[in-house]
Formats: structure tokens, sequence, C-alpha cells
């Protein structure tokens, strides 16, 4: 085989490898979001919770200043009535506090069923709170390992490189010229076999006269179609 095709055959390889690697540390930062992502989402259903027991406290306390305010006027009202003139006075004042009395017990009835559902909001932000302390410890192990990762590959990418420069430094310019064009642009192969008289590339029926050439080792050859370089192992 040539050592023109064999060293392009070789730089292919590391470039391709290279491409791999650079598009997955791009892919990572997606990565990371998604997993930062989840841990907002349980934030954000901790909040949720600890804003609902907020509310419910201040609506508590709205409801115990309602009952003062209603005690309040039943202690009023029991000062007038005891300087009632007679029974039809007493006997109104009796029934605006019975009033005032039964508006008490509503709101007092509320108040139960506000700390009823408190029990249970409590312990749903509780839930919350645990399943977001666990997810915490989980993203920080999932972005220790991406930092990992990021750190291996870019090892590796340079440790590629530096395989790939000492093989191009190796290669007559214009074939590499043109192999590098070719790869630019294809982001894939850039020379490719010819498998039984069809382009390895684009897989389409090659010229008889272009598979002829392809066997000429020493000169460049390229598919009618898709451009690539062509070679065939004798």
């Amino acid at each position: 085989m040539s050592t023109h095709v064999e060293k392009l055959l070789v730089l292919q390889e590391r470039d391709r490898k290279i491409s791999r690697l650079s598009r997955e540390i791009k892919d990572l930062p997606a990565r990371q979001k998604m997993i930062d992502s989840r841990l907002d989402q349980q934030r954000k259903a901790v909040s949720e919770s600890e804003d609902l027991l907020r509310k419910a406290t201040l609506r508590q306390k709205e409801m115990d200043a309602e009952i003062n305010e209603w005690k309040e006027k039943i202690k009023k009202l029991r000062e007038q009535q005891m300087t009632c003139k007679n029974n039809d006075d007493y006997k109104a004042i009796e029934r605006q506090i019975f009033s005032y009395q039964k508006e008490i017990k509503s709101v007092e009835e509320k108040q139960i069923a506000l700390m009823e559902a408190n029990e249970d909001a409590v312990a749903e932000r509780d839930r919350r709170a645990e399943a977001l302390a666990t997810e915490e410890k989980v993203v920080s192990q999932e972005l220790a390992m991406l930092k990992d990762r990021v750190a291996n590959i870019e090892k590796q990418i340079a440790d590629l490189q530096a395989e790939r420069d000492k093989v191009a430094a190796e290669i007559e310019p214009e074939w590499l010229s043109r192999y590098q064009r070719i790869f630019e642009r294809r982001h894939d192969f850039a020379i490719v076999p010819v498998n039984n008289g069809t382009c390895g590339g684009c897989h389409m029926k090659l010229p008889p006269q272009v598979s002829v050439d392809a066997r000429r080792l020493d000169t460049m050859t390229s598919c009618s179609y898709c451009g690539r370089l062509l070679y065939i192992i004798p």
C-alpha cells in the first residue's frame, strides 16, 4: 500500500477520534444543564411547600385577629347589655351576641381545618426537603464525574493531536491539503476504500476508469460523486 494512503488512513483515524471526543466535550454543558435542572426542580418544590406554609401561618394569624375582634365586640355588647332598661333591648343584644358567637365558631372550625392541612403540608415539605438533600448528593457526584470526564477527554485530545501532528508532518503537502479540505467538509471520512466497484463513502457505483485509477496508490483519485479520496488494497 502506498505510504501516502497508509499515512492518510492513520491521520484519518486520529482525526475521527479527535472529532468524536470534541463533540462529546461540546455536549457536556448540555448534560450539566440537565443535571442542574433536576436540582432546580427539587428546590422549587421545597420553596413552593415553604411558601404554602408561610401563607397558612399568615392566614392563621388573620383568623386569630378576626376571632379577637368578634370577642371584643361581644365584650362591648355585654357591657351594653348591663345598662339595658327593658327586656326587648336585652334580648336584641343577646341575639347580636349569639350572631357573633356563630361567627367565632365558624372561624374556629376553619382554623381546625387549616391546622390539619398544615400538618399534611409540613409532612410534604419535609419529604421534599429530604428528596432535595438526596438529589444534591447525587448531583454533586454526577458533576464531579463530568469534571473528571472533561479532564480525561482533554488529555486524550491533546495526546491524539500530538500524534496527529507527527503523522501530518510526514505527509506531502498536496496530499495533506486535499485530505484536510475533504475531512473538514465531510466530518467523517475523507479517504475511503473502493468496495466491489462502489465508493466506500457514498456507496455509489463508480465509473470503471475511476476504479482502475484507485489502484494507482501513488495518484490521488476522487469519487465522482462525493469527492472523497479513493484507494484499493492490492
